[in-house]
């Protein structure tokens, strides 16, 4: 089955406090959206790799490409102004029949194994997604009032979100609602079941300041 990985890129970086997106940003050695592409090449020299960025950062895209000398083939579609259409956008570029990956710019640390894991279970299954256990107590709030709840019951949920590619073709064909959260969202709104794989506890997605040290830190070990 041919495979596909769309990495999105289109954050701002406005809780960054940064003159440049988070993932333009450079980590041990480059930026954090290169090392994003390296790992799925690692993986599979042979996949798609598509990278939906805004039509606004496209040029400053290229230039660090060309200043990191950045090789790795990889196709740009630019993004839309909610994730729901950046993803819609790269689904145009990808074939029937194919197995696509759907990962954030902002994860490079998650771990090949996560992603064979993703890859073969959505390849079987028709999807999966990479969770994580909650190893912190957790409560529910609801106006004033909040409670203790079994923190078994709840899974922190990571990318890459895989899944077979007509499937996914069909969910993004429906009508945008605020309640898709990530892509398996998404799906479950067509009554699909979503399976669950583990995914790894340093596939981080930096969304602060904080992240990208911590990521910075962990790439240096």
């Amino acid at each position: 089955m041919k495979k596909y990985v769309l990495i999105i890129a289109g954050g701002v970086g406005k809780r960054m406090n940064m003159d440049i997106p988070k993932q333009f940003i450079p980590i041990a050695s480059k930026p954090v959206l290169m090392h994003t592409i390296t790992r799925f090449y690692d993986y599979d020299p042979n996949i798609n790799i598509i990278v939906i960025i805004p039509r606004a950062h496209v040029s400053l895209w290229k230039d660090l490409c060309v200043e990191f000398n950045f090789k790795i083939e990889h196709q740009i579609v630019n993004g839309g102004k909610e994730r729901f259409y950046s993803v819609k956008n790269g689904l145009q570029k990808v074939d029937q029949n194919s197995l696509v990956l759907i990962h954030d710019g902002v994860r490079p640390l998650v771990s090949l194994e996560t992603i064979n894991r993703v890859a073969v279970t959505a390849t079987e299954k028709g999807n999966a997604i990479p969770y994580m256990d909650i190893d912190q107590s957790v409560r529910s709030v609801k106006g004033m009032q909040n409670k203790a709840v079994d923190r078994s019951q709840f899974k922190l949920i990571q990318t890459p979100q895989g899944f077979h590619s007509n499937l996914i073709k069909d969910a993004y064909a429906k009508r945008f609602r605020k309640s898709f959260t990530d892509d398996a969202s998404v799906l479950e709104a067509l009554k699909k079941e979503i399976h669950l794989v583990k995914g790894n506890h340093k596939n981080i997605k930096i969304t602060s300041s904080t992240d990208l040290h911590l990521v910075d830190c962990l790439m240096r070990i």
